[in-house]
């Protein structure tokens, strides 16, 4: 998939799944833009596409701080016109507690990681694209978002409002030619899962290549009638 001279913004595109996503992008040509929190993870991604390293921006952004989205989706409009392309990959897991010892502030932090985050980047993006009559919104959701699991009701809560924000934004903008879409992948191998699940059998759980070559295909061209789509992805072992 050619993605040359595309705008990308890619939140979360230094973690663990971020990483993977991100350097799809940049092979296939794409300015990718990227906000970060932490310098470290920033720096290893840079380190890492050193070749591409002119095709890869970062911003140190707070995604959940409304203002600091705001400049930081201007300075790209500034710099680059448009944003053709929004993944949403910010996000956090939490689980273990049963809703009666649930605390108010483990809640809004799910809430706020994988809900707000995805709303305040689309809400500023939004009108950039409505301009241009174009652009592609993936956002990440989870199999908790679609069966309610014990234990991580804080969880599968924050990641069910990003599948029904998905869906209703599609219904929204549909008539601008803009696509809005949400992938449902199982566990994702990533050095965060590795460490939370040390005795898991880490061969079964998806790749972060594998992901990523689904979200490119979900913002080219060839997924152009595509959307509103809450897509699973769960392997085959």
């Amino acid at each position: 998939m050619d993605f040359a001279n595309k705008i990308v913004i890619i939140t979360g595109g230094a973690g663990g799944l971020g990483t993977g996503v991100t350097e799809a992008y940049l092979k296939a040509g794409a300015v990718v833009i990227v906000p970060y929190i932490y310098d470290e993870k920033w720096e290893a991604l840079r380190d890492k596409n050193t070749a591409l390293a002119n095709n890869l921006i970062g911003f140190k952004v707070n995604v959940l701080d409304e203002q600091e989205v705001e400049n930081f989706i201007d300075k790209v409009i500034q710099k680059y016109k448009r944003v053709d392309v929004l993944v949403n990959l910010v996000g956090g897991f939490f689980s273990g507690v049963n809703i009666a010892d649930l605390e108010l502030d483990q809640w809004n932090k799910m809430m706020n990681l994988n809900m707000t985050s995805a709303f305040l980047c689309t809400k500023h993006v939004l009108p950039h694209m409505i301009s241009e009559k174009y652009g592609k919104i993936v956002n990440i959701g989870s199999k908790a978002a679609l069966n309610g699991m014990k234990d991580m009701s804080a969880y599968g809560a924050a990641k069910a409002a990003v599948v029904n924000f998905t869906e209703a934004l599609a219904a929204e903008v549909k008539q601008h030619n803009i696509n809005s879409n949400a992938i449902v992948p199982s566990i994702i191998d990533t050095d965060a899962n590795r460490k939370s699940m040390p005795d898991a059998d880490y061969s079964k759980w998806l790749k972060p290549e594998s992901i990523a070559r689904v979200i490119l295909f979900l913002t080219s061209e060839d997924a152009k009638d595509i959307t509103g789509a809450v897509l699973p992805i769960k392997g085959v072992n």
